[in-house]
């Protein structure tokens, strides 16, 4: 097995170890509470339930771990929050297209709070949120199609944030990355669907993470400072505009992975044939390969953990 394989698997074998909590994630779920014996529940899901307040009996509730009230604009979130409060046990509350401004102060007892979803609220004051979640232990922040352009200076306070998702925004500005930059935890990034025509040089601030996600972009290139992210892994760039396979990858000593699918790409530059590289997997699907270049690409690429050139797109 070469050193390449063996890192690919320690790589998949960690992120398989991470996801322990089962109670959280994958445990029943009920999407309303019984009026008699309620019974022990983990997960309750409230969305698009037309509510003006949580039901009575959630206080009868033993361990609750997740609550989605997404969809429900008419909803007092204050004081659902206020009820909600005495779940010391809530570790990711779901607050998808309530058309929130901001979050309530009460926000602050939810000491085990991990994580939290904001997503398709675009008039939200994200200063403001940001404020109220600077005390928790967040790891992972989804404000998912939000109309942002830019993150603000306070993003920096999430201390213990692991996984934020932009992904559906158009999030353009270069001092974004700066701030992203000093959240020294931050592991997995999403700025997909950004309308994204360039990245900026900033980027490479964003040297600890080891996912990044820029796929469904306009992006015909990338800036040589990816060189600078020195722990990551896995890069998403598909359904962008590229034309060769960018040459930067071959300079990033620990990138594992690469996902370059339907693009336009018809070349792979020589200096994959010259440099030594950590990237043991590269996905290649639906590019407008010649035969003769695939043949050239799997020479160059023949001791990989993965290599797909699949055609669909162009039979």
């Amino acid at each position: 097995m070469t050193n390449k394989t063996i890192s690919f698997y320690l790589c998949t074998l960690w992120l398989f170890a991470s996801c322990n909590t089962y109670t959280t994630f994958y445990s029943r779920t009920y999407d309303k509470i019984p009026e008699k014996n309620v019974p022990t529940i983990h997960r309750l899901d409230l969305r698009n339930q037309n509510l003006t307040e949580l039901p009575k009996t959630i206080d009868q509730i033993k361990d609750l771990r997740m609550i989605d009230l997404s969809s429900n604009p008419q909803l007092d979130l204050e004081l659902a929050l206020e009820k909600l409060s005495i779940h010391n046990s809530l570790e990711v509350l779901i607050l998808d297209s309530l058309d929130i401004k901001t979050i309530p102060k009460s926000i602050k007892k939810f000491s085990n709070l991990k994580q939290i979803s904001l997503v398709h609220n675009p008039n939200l004051r994200l200063d403001q949120v940001i404020s109220q979640l600077s005390e928790l232990p967040i790891e992972f922040l989804n404000l998912k199609d939000n109309q942002l352009t830019k993150l603000p200076e306070n993003i920096t306070s999430l201390k213990h944030l692991k996984d934020l998702n932009l992904s559906y925004n158009s999030i353009t500005d270069s001092n974004t990355y700066i701030f992203l930059g000093r959240l020294p935890k931050l592991y997995s990034l999403w700025i997909d669907h950004n309308e994204l025509k360039t990245i900026p040089k900033t980027i490479g601030k964003l040297a600890q993470i080891r996912f990044l996600y820029l796929d469904h972009n306009s992006l015909r290139e990338l800036p040589d400072e990816l060189i600078d992210m020195k722990k990551l892994w896995v890069v998403h760039v598909g359904y962008n505009k590229f034309t060769e396979l960018p040459s930067v990858f071959a300079r990033m000593k620990v990138l594992l992975m690469v996902h370059i699918n339907n693009n336009d790409i018809t070349e792979i530059p020589k200096i994959y044939e010259t440099e030594k590289y950590a990237l043991a997997g590269l996905l290649l699907d639906n590019n407008p390969l010649s035969n003769k270049e695939i043949e050239r690409a799997k020479r160059i690429f023949k001791g990989f953990f993965l290599l797909s050139f699949e055609q669909k797109l162009y039979e």
